[in-house]
């Protein structure tokens, strides 16, 4: 049963078929759904609890690109929270969690505890 596995998982990993006992290699393509952002598919939805500034790195001693006002819905570019300099804000203390977003055509870093719901 672990050789299966371990069968399955390098056809998946490298895309080769196994047809009568040989294997063959599928074209190295990619498909359309591959291409489409990580934020695509992200299950949250979030809006920002108070109003917070857009950074450019992960730390709030970087340049203020604009504001994300109380309220606003961004787009999340990435689903994938990152971890960046330390902050006290939106009620939370000491947290390091980023969340990279876009809002009104500006993209940049914002404390996840400001966005999340």
């Amino acid at each position: 049963m672990r050789q299966l596995a371990v069968t399955i998982g390098l056809v998946a990993a490298t895309g080769l078929a196994f047809t009568g006992g040989t294997a063959t290699a599928a074209p190295a393509t990619q498909s359309a759904s591959a291409t489409t952002r990580a934020a695509d598919s992200c299950p949250r939805s979030d809006k920002a609890r108070e109003s917070v500034r857009i950074h450019k790195d992960k730390k709030l001693s970087s340049t203020a690109l604009g504001l994300l006002p109380k309220g606003a819905k961004p787009e999340l570019l990435t689903c994938m929270t990152q971890i960046g300099g330390t902050y006290s804000l939106c009620k939370w203390q000491n947290d390091n969690r980023w969340d990279y977003i876009s809002y009104r055509g500006i993209k940049g870093w914002v404390p996840l505890a400001c966005v999340v719901n």
